[in-house]
């Protein structure tokens, strides 16, 4: 008996939060809003605000009723002249957006309000039972612009500052070559410095050794470097023929054909040559 009455109150109190449930999801709501309530700085351009509600409202019978439960004013009390766009495709999501083609314009640093009507019903009739608001501010033009125009007065200025800094950098050089330098004197350099004449001369010869080897190393590396002379192509290449006389004028002769004869007419003699040179070394020992 016990275990059929905790059966019991389980099934009662399933069957109850179901019922709530149900309750709770035939609700209409405003999920969100875009933008949302109190926002600054929003675009001037396109206005208007995008919403999210917990319902479907794009049954014509709730196109019609809706169609009145939205108004856009400006913080003087004019009201906007507006567009009701309710999407086929996503469920809940309408668009209220300024009717440009009126010829409004949205004013700078501005505040707007979207007033949503009580009376506002999804496609089951469901209402969303009070008035809700979202207001909302358009950004400062004007700082806006200021802004924009310091941000390019200064990049400007950096770079006139460094053509300056180049161009003089530049002329310092330019006078400092063309500027003739002073011949040493050793008297006065030590009568300046107080150290005898053959210390200041030391010192000096030091310093023009420095300066004629570092004049040396920049000449280095400031030289062009000379590609090397190939002496004898016919190792690095096939196919050229290295001759010991220029070619005879006569076309036939300056044929590859005529080149390769004569480089063979050439080994025939020099075989020639070392074998009677055998020969005579042979006749000898004998």
């Amino acid at each position: 008996m016990k275990r059929g009455t905790l059966i019991a109150l389980l099934t009662a109190i399933m069957i109850m939060a179901s019922s709530a449930l149900c309750f709770a999801a035939d609700g209409l709501e405003l999920v969100s809003s875009y933008p949302e309530n109190g926002q600054t700085n929003t675009s001037m351009e396109n206005l208007g605000v995008k919403l999210q509600f917990s319902n479907p409202m794009n049954s014509e019978e709730a196109k019609k009723v809706n169609a009145s439960q939205f108004k856009i004013v400006d913080e003087d009390g004019e009201e906007v002249p507006i567009q009701v766009l309710f999407s086929d495709d996503e469920d809940g999501l309408v668009l209220v957006v300024a009717y440009s083609d009126e010829g409004f314009i949205a004013k700078n640093n501005a505040e707007y309000t979207l007033t949503i009507g009580a009376d506002l019903v999804d496609n089951e009739g469901n209402t969303l039972g009070k008035e809700q608001t979202v207001s909302f501010k358009t950004y400062n033009q004007r700082v806006n612009n200021f802004v924009n125009m310091g941000m390019m007065f200064i990049m400007f200025g950096g770079i006139m500052v460094l053509s300056l800094r180049q161009q003089n950098n530049k002329k310092e050089e330019e006078e400092a070559k063309e500027e003739p330098k002073e011949a040493f004197n050793p008297y006065r350099e030590a009568k300046r410095t107080g150290k005898t004449i053959e210390e200041v001369k030391a010192e000096q010869a030091k310093k023009e050794e420095k300066l004629a080897k570092k004049r040396a190393r920049k000449a280095k590396k400031e030289e062009v470097p000379q590609e090397k002379k190939i002496e004898n192509c016919a190792e690095l290449l096939n196919n050229v023929y290295h001759v010991h006389a220029p070619a005879p004028i006569n076309k036939a002769d300056r044929s590859i054909e005529a080149l390769r004869a004569e480089r063979k007419a050439e080994k025939a003699a020099a075989k020639a040559e070392k074998a009677a040179r055998e020969a005579k070394a042979k006749s000898k020992r004998k």
